[in-house]
């Protein structure tokens, strides 16, 4: 197959760090290995777009996706979308939607009524069973639209040394945009310092303002660590030495990071939301995000090794999640677009 795949406009702010661009490009490497090719789609150049047999836009960022996909369509039908959305608590979206519902009756021609709609979309991509609930229930799109494809781990396969357990180091890891409030460091935090264990942060720290709450909290505490932004290098040898590894994000889309550590052996603690939690099978300690004593409890349970799951673990995610399983998956969905 010839395929295309677009990013919504925003990604160039962040650029290789954005997460939406690493799965399109993940895909990519997968697909091109089953010997499909993939055209990343630069606004500078000119396109044939009846030449390709799938159209996939990636990020959903206002209406950007309704507006490419509408003039696209009468050139080439083939268009599917991955709208990519971390579902926010559903009580703060039914209140967004109502005050939609309110505009579009009051202002019935705005280009605000097609900003939610997906109908010019054969098909749309989602990671999760909760991602799935969120856009039928939420924003009414026919589930008969919905192809649930997972993300796949981001390691090549054949090159994955998890490590002896035994060799693992009694701290926690933690890898994120450390400042952006969803991460809920914070409370991570909190847990660390009340049930003293040793945590390790990396990732990017945001600005020194957005740090300085962190930061505040942090200080003299000898047994939490922040390291910044890391290599992929460094990246490896924590996932291979941690024995925690805990997200206990307010929401989430995947947390594709935790997938990763689990991958390498690290034991999972994660919050106990739809979405991240559907990827382990049980085999994951879940807790309630604003509580502190949840969280440092869970973590404390395993770094003592009261609970462990691995290497059980690390065995179901390189079986269900490896990038070629989920590659033909992906081809599947596109041969089935295409009929």
């Amino acid at each position: 197959m010839n395929i295309a795949y677009i990013l919504y406009p925003e990604v160039i702010i962040s650029g290789q760090s954005n997460g939406i661009r690493s799965q399109a490009e993940n895909w990519a490497v997968s697909l091109k290995r089953l010997g499909h090719s993939i055209t990343f789609i630069n606004n500078w150049k000119h396109y044939d777009w009846k030449s390709f047999d799938i159209i996939h836009l990636f990020g959903c960022s206002g209406s950007w996706h309704n507006d490419v996909a509408f003039r696209l369509k009468h050139i080439n039908p083939n268009i599917c979308f991955s709208p990519i959305i971390d579902p926010k608590p559903i009580k703060l979206e039914n209140k967004s939607i109502i005050l939609k519902n309110y505009i579009r009756i009051l202002f019935p021609f705005t280009r605000f009524l097609t900003q939610d709609k997906y109908d010019n979309f054969k098909l749309i991509f989602v990671r999760s069973q909760c991602e799935a609930e969120y856009l039928t229930k939420i924003k009414g799109v026919d589930i008969s639209k919905l192809a649930h494809i997972p993300l796949a781990y981001s390691y090549k396969e054949g090159c994955i040394s998890e490590g002896e357990q035994s060799k693992r180091k009694p701290f926690c890891l933690h890898i994120s945009s450390i400042t952006q409030e969803r991460k809920n460091v914070l409370r991570l935090i909190k847990a660390a310092k009340k049930y003293n264990f040793e945590l390790v942060l990396a990732g990017n720290k945001g600005t020194p303002e957005a740090y300085y709450h962190l930061e505040k909290e942090i200080s003299g505490c000898d047994n939490i660590k922040v390291l910044g932004f890391i290599s992929e290098e460094k990246k490896l040898e924590l996932y291979k030495t941690a024995k925690v590894f805990a997200l206990p994000s307010l929401y989430e889309g995947v947390g594709i990071v935790a997938v990763d550590a689990a991958l390498y052996g690290c034991e999972i603690v994660i919050s106990d939301i739809p979405g991240p939690k559907e990827y382990y099978a049980g085999m994951a300690s879940l807790v309630n995000p604003y509580s502190v004593d949840e969280i440092g409890y869970a973590i404390k349970g395993y770094l003592d090794g009261k609970v462990t799951t691995q290497p059980i673990l690390s065995e179901h995610i390189k079986e269900t999640y490896s990038p070629s399983h989920i590659a033909k998956q992906l081809e599947s969905a596109y041969y089935s677009l295409m009929q």
